[in-house]
């Protein structure tokens, strides 16, 4: 979110209700969102402005989405109940609504979820939103009988071929700031129950968070006996430099041998491999890269036992499978093809083979 510097005389709520539903000349409803969405603004009864703007029915939907977005910062609970009775659900109100039960609802928000999912009008995005939906429910609160994850196509190993790396823990301040920002996606994350690690990749930083009970041998059996969030990685938010969870580590048993899997907050896998478990030598994990357009090779390695959590691994600069480019159309061309165009892979020539 970029936050804008409004005068303070228009810091009124009559007069951000107006802007809202677009009946204001002096303030747009992007300007309006985006005083509701800066905590840093002391504005009295803004949850209860965002709670009205996400029910009322003369505001378009993409601003009720975004109040909605908004709720789920500043009051979870206040958000979830909002999710549960938005009126009305067209798609841009009906994705931030999936968003926030499946990150703050209870189990039994499993039905809501089906029930948006299965509206006569519900689009792929809806419905690939309400699965990752009850995706997290599952992973958050155990539960179980949830549908086995689809097999996906993974990069093979990079070899000696990639840039190495490996996590170290967080001193005590960073960690501090680290946890803070994952508690703005997850309020139940917390220093007592969770550990910190950080990785240099690239240009930016990395951070891992992860379940301080997998250390412990008996915790570690049974938090494994059901799907559960093991993680999360924190990264930059390029648009204000502020952190922000970036990906979530999911672990369920499985039959078909995949029980971990790294996705963004929106559901796209982007790791995915397999992990063993013994009482003598902990835990040991496998994860390589998911096959998809723009995808570097990497394989990262992670072993836990009661004297901590390593992380490590290696990872291709270039991407083995290039990235999908949009195709420049003539006006008035609605198509929305895209063209895969070759890309030249420095440095390791067998890379783009290398699957």
């Amino acid at each position: 979110m970029l936050y804008l510097d409004i005068p303070a005389s228009q810091l009124q709520r009559d007069k951000i209700a107006a802007a809202l539903r677009g009946a204001s000349a002096t303030m747009t409803a992007e300007e309006a969102m985006s005083i509701l969405s800066n905590v840093a603004v002391d504005l009295p009864g803004r949850d209860d402005l965002l709670e009205e703007t996400v029910a009322s029915h003369d505001v378009a939907d993409a601003v009720r989405g975004a109040a909605l977005s908004a709720l789920t910062r500043t009051a979870p609970a206040r958000a979830v109940t909002a999710a549960r009775n938005v009126p009305n659900p067209g798609e841009q109100v009906v994705l931030p609504a999936l968003t926030a039960l499946g990150r703050l609802g209870e189990p039994s928000d499993m039905g809501t979820v089906a029930g948006l999912a299965d509206a006569p009008e519900a689009s792929p995005a809806v419905v690939t939103r309400a699965d990752f939906a009850r995706t997290l429910l599952a992973h958050r609160f155990g539960l179980q009988g949830q549908d086995e994850p689809t097999p996906l196509a993974l990069l093979s190993s990079t070899g000696s071929t990639g840039d190495a790396f490996v996590a170290r823990e967080t001193g005590a301040t960073g960690a501090s700031i680290v946890l803070a920002a994952v508690r703005d996606w997850a309020p139940e994350v917390s220093a007592e129950a969770h550990v910190v690690l950080d990785i240099t990749c690239g240009e930016q930083p990395i951070y891992l968070v992860f379940r301080r009970d997998l250390l412990d041998d008996q915790s570690r059996n049974h938090l494994l006996s059901a799907p559960t969030v093991l993680g999360y990685g924190v990264s930059t938010n390029s648009e204000n430099g502020d952190l922000r969870v970036a990906l979530l580590i999911l672990y369920r048993p499985a039959a078909n041998g995949v029980v971990l899997q790294v996705t963004r907050t929106t559901g796209e896998a982007v790791y995915a491999g397999t992990m063993e478990h013994s009482a003598d030598s902990g835990l040991s994990a496998d994860l390589y890269a998911v096959r998809r357009p723009g995808a570097p090779a990497c394989r990262i390695r992670g072993l836990v036992s009661e004297t901590g959590v390593e992380v490590f691994g290696r990872c291709t600069r270039t991407a083995v499978v290039p990235k999908r480019v949009p195709e420049r159309r003539p006006d008035a061309d609605p198509s929305d093809t895209f063209v895969q165009r070759p890309q030249q892979h420095q440095g390791n020539p067998q890379a783009a083979q290398d699957t």
